[in-house]
């Protein structure tokens, strides 16, 4: 069974282009699947930090030269059909609509592969796991959700840059009139 076939894709439109989301069943009771999706954050490369708000787990990327970061959401509903088992929502978006550099898919992608290389395994092993590859103080995750980057404060700070280099080359081009 490939990757894929292991989660249902559905496709929302929200806003001016379609918004992609996947839903997983995790085998565990719901504060286990939160543990389960906070270690696959923690293993998913390119995302920085992430913040757990009790019912949504966000996860963003860093900015950087090509992209003003993008970010992935998971919800995670309080009541549950099953108590031993927890669906959940993935959906990825940029952090500033108009980067057209922005991979949210890619980040998305990344998540899934990594959670689902946790999603069989028992909690004390993905604990443990957890345990050998990092000690607490190396979490990416952060106590608050302003904690969080944001993708439009970089993108003001770049246009401030490149309007301060125009003038500048503008105020070099007069001068040497």
């Amino acid at each position: 069974m490939s990757f894929y076939n292991k989660f249902t894709q559905n496709y929302i439109t929200v806003g001016p282009e379609p918004l992609n989301m996947a839903s997983v069943v995790l085998n565990y009771p719901r504060s286990d699947a939160m543990t389960v999706i906070k270690a696959a954050f923690e293993n998913t490369r390119g995302i920085e930090e992430y913040h757990d708000n009790g019912f949504r787990i966000v996860g963003k990327s860093g900015g950087g030269l090509a992209s003003y970061g993008e970010k992935v959401t998971v919800e995670i509903p309080e009541n549950q059909s099953d108590a031993e088992e927890t669906m959940i929502s993935v959906t990825s978006s940029k952090e500033v609509s108009a980067n057209i550099t922005a991979n949210p898919d890619k980040y998305e992608s990344r998540f899934l592969t990594e959670l689902n290389k946790l999603r069989d395994k028992e909690l004390e092993e993905v604990l443990e796991l957890m345990n050998q590859q990092m000690n607490p103080s190396q979490s990416k995750e952060v106590n608050n959700e302003t904690e969080l980057s944001d993708g439009s404060s970089k993108m003001v700070k770049v246009m401030i840059a490149v309007a301060i280099m125009f003038f500048f080359f503008q105020f070099m081009i007069f001068a040497s009139i």
